[in-house]
């Protein structure tokens, strides 16, 4: 059987159901549609499992079944799609995730369950808290039923399956309804939670192990103190890799450091040794991370499968800092997925909430408030620019037009969201969520709003491209560099020429400043809008989406052409890419990182004999990076001949694992534009 879950589940019981689930409210539909999802998946028990586990849904649905109460008015629908006027989007995205995996180990979800229950006591008709109950009794049934699939499995099999079987059972029946108690059942419960996450939230990505080595070296070292060898260890770790891998979810993190222990080392190991795209590393290093640790990180096996994320443990408590969490969660944080820094159990993590096209902030800014896409759009109050301070005047008034239609189409979907797709289950797991007898989009203590400033260092680059030919050297007006744009520099080359030789954020030739103002800018617009719970948060983390969003945006005043990527994370185009990224480096770590606290990963690649030869080099340079306030630094070691082969030969390299963004993927899975904006940057890179 293959095994994998992803979204069709929900589509397909929407669909079967309609009838069904279109009379409930939305809050007790969500409870059912959870029951019958947990009860249509298949479940199948391995010869040798370690922990249980392995589930599919083998039915296709891609028509997603809208109910008629979730049906947005017109208005409503007007809010919440302004943004895509001027190229942007919002969403409230559901995913990230980051629960209180230590709690959930040490106290069980009966440890929840008696809470709801003493809430129902005082507040028996409130319809929240009876969802929240009905979920944890579905997810206690579900446990149930996998025992009940390992008994079948134990009436017909012979004596030495059978000793592993009544292990398995015995897990299904316990954990993660009672604490565990030794390291097996800790992965268990880890594993059946971090199942049950995305099924409920209908987000199959990026759900965070948080600081595995952290809360599971109790576990581990009562094991080992009990009999269990290392390599039993190892074994069980590879079980729990496996599953990991068999559903979609192929960008968890896993969180190491930074003080590292016995068990820290072991995952090391097992990351090498795996060759799997999932978990990712998240090693997390500080002044007193020590060679032993370097050394075994820094390793050709984990770089060429763009492995591990290496964060900056002062920088990344300075973000947290800034962005205003309390002194003991930021004691207590965790590194998502997707280069966010979360707190466990305690966030509602929209990593994606905005991803707002700085370009068109520019655009309005050099064409009195017009996008040149949009008949619709016309920021007021906006003239032509006479010199660079105007400029930057300009955009800053666009920026702040722009990013308000962006908060308030997030708020409206938050809304809408909360009220018609409720999630108990996840609430329940959250922080005052069941004392505030409310889902976690308003319940959770934080509620982190990423606003993706996508296109920030190209718009970087034009704005010093337009000083220098327009308001220095005055050998073109604004009304030329607008038409030129516009026109995709058909009929204008040689100006475009002169953009492109113009310095580039990344070279280390003075356009790194003209970046950090506009870093500055955007950060404190958009922290302008904090209340309540909500937590906006800049940030210049793009995945592989600085392809997507390229190919549908026009050209730029960085001589940018109409459908080329944008620069990706908070690294330099790649036109300014050099195969020495030193400059770079110090580029990026000039931005202002700590007020970019939604995440601005750099990707550096470097050659095999580079990691094979010089480790203590890539050391120094890595922490470099961080003593400079670079938050996360994310590595690739393989060639862009091999890349090429696998893209014209792709049955030839079915195991080729690259570094994406947040995660680390198959080649052969992304985009054939992905592949070659991948193949492009190491050519600049000299690999």
């Amino acid at each position: 059987m293959i095994m994998f879950c992803d979204s069709a589940v929900e589509r397909y019981v929407r669909k079967e159901y309609y009838d069904h689930l279109k009379s409930l409210s939305t809050t007790a539909r969500f409870s059912e549609k959870f029951r019958l999802e947990t009860e249509l998946l298949n479940i199948d028990i391995k010869d040798n499992d370690e922990i249980a586990g392995w589930f599919c849904f083998d039915k296709e649905c891609d028509e997603y079944t809208v109910f008629p109460d979730e049906q947005l008015s017109a208005e409503t629908q007007k809010i919440i799609e302004a943004p895509s006027e001027f190229g942007s989007r919002t969403n409230v995205d559901r995913g990230h995730t980051l629960i209180d995996y230590e709690c959930v180990l040490n106290n069980g979800l009966e440890y929840y369950e008696r809470q709801i229950n003493a809430e129902l006591e005082k507040n028996p008709e409130n319809e929240y808290l009876k969802a929240m109950k009905d979920t944890l009794t579905i997810a206690l049934k579900f446990f149930e039923h996998i025992a009940d699939a390992i008994n079948e499995k134990l009436e017909n099999c012979d004596t030495h399956n059978a000793i592993q079987l009544e292990k398995l059972k015995k897990l299904a029946e316990k954990v993660p309804y009672r604490p565990a108690e030794d390291f097996r059942e800790a992965v268990q419960s880890v594993w059946f939670m971090h199942f049950l996450l995305p099924l409920a939230e209908n987000a199959w990505y990026s759900i965070s192990l948080g600081r595995f080595d952290l809360y599971m070296y109790p576990f581990y070292k009562k094991s080992i103190d009990n009999g269990m060898t290392r390599n039993d260890v190892k074994k069980i770790l590879r079980n729990f890799y496996e599953l990991l891998n068999s559903y979609a979810d192929g960008a968890c993190l896993l969180n190491i450091g930074p003080e590292y222990n016995e068990l820290s080392e072991l995952i090391i190991e097992c990351q090498k040794e795996f060759k799997m795209p999932a978990p990712i590393l998240g090693a997390r290093v500080d002044r007193n991370t020590y060679d032993k640790i370097w050394e075994s990180l820094i390793d050709i096996d984990l770089f060429s499968m763009g492995q591990p994320t290496f964060y900056g443990e002062k920088a990344c408590m300075n973000a947290l800092t800034e962005k205003g969490i309390d002194v003991d969660d930021i004691m207590r944080y965790a590194n998502n997925s997707c280069m966010g820094i979360g707190i466990p159990g305690k966030e509602f993590n929209s990593m994606w909430g905005c991803v707002f096209m700085v370009s068109s902030a520019l655009e309005a800014a050099m064409n009195c408030g017009k996008i040149f896409e949009s008949d619709k759009l016309h920021i007021p109050d906006i003239t032509i620019p006479q010199n660079i301070e105007k400029l930057f005047e300009n955009f800053e008034k666009c920026a702040e037009y722009l990013l308000k239609v962006c908060v308030n189409s997030y708020e409206m979907r938050a809304k809408t969201s909360e009220t018609l797709l409720p999630d108990p289950f996840l609430s329940l797991l959250t922080c005052d969520c069941i004392k505030r007898h409310c889902d976690r989009i308003s319940g959770a203590r934080y509620h982190n709003v990423t606003f993706e400033c996508m296109g920030m260092i190209n718009v970087s680059d034009g704005l010093f491209a337009i000083n220098r030919l327009v308001f220095e050297e005055k050998k073109y007006t604004i009304e030329k560099m607008n038409t030129a744009v516009r026109s995709n520099f058909t009929g204008y080359e040689s100006l475009r020429r002169e953009i492109m030789k113009c310095p580039k954020f990344g070279e280390g030739n003075g356009a790194e400043s003209y970046a950090v103002k506009v870093a500055e800018i955007l950060q404190k617009l958009i922290r302008g809008f904090d209340h309540d719970n909500l937590y906006y948060s800049p940030s210049l983390h793009t995945l592989d989406s600085n392809v997507g969003y390229g190919a549908c945006h026009g050209a730029g005043y960085d001589g940018r052409l109409a459908g080329e990527p944008f620069a990706k994370n908070a690294g330099a185009s790649n036109v300014a890419r050099k195969s020495v990224p030193t400059s770079m480096v110090l580029a990026s770590s000039e931005l202002p990182q700590s007020k970019f606290f939604g995440g601005q990963p750099i990707d550096v690649s470097f050659s095999h004999d580079m990691v094979e030869t010089h480790k203590k080099a890539i050391q120094s340079f890595i922490k470099i990076y961080f003593e400079r306030g670079g938050l996360q630094f994310q590595v690739n070691s393989i060639s862009a001949a091999i890349l090429r082969e696998a893209m014209n030969n792709p049955e030839s390299f079915p195991n080729l694992v690259v570094r994406i963004g947040g995660y680390s993927e198959y080649f052969s899975r992304l985009s054939k534009k992905s592949q070659a904006e991948f193949v492009e940057r190491l050519e600049k890179e000299g690999l």
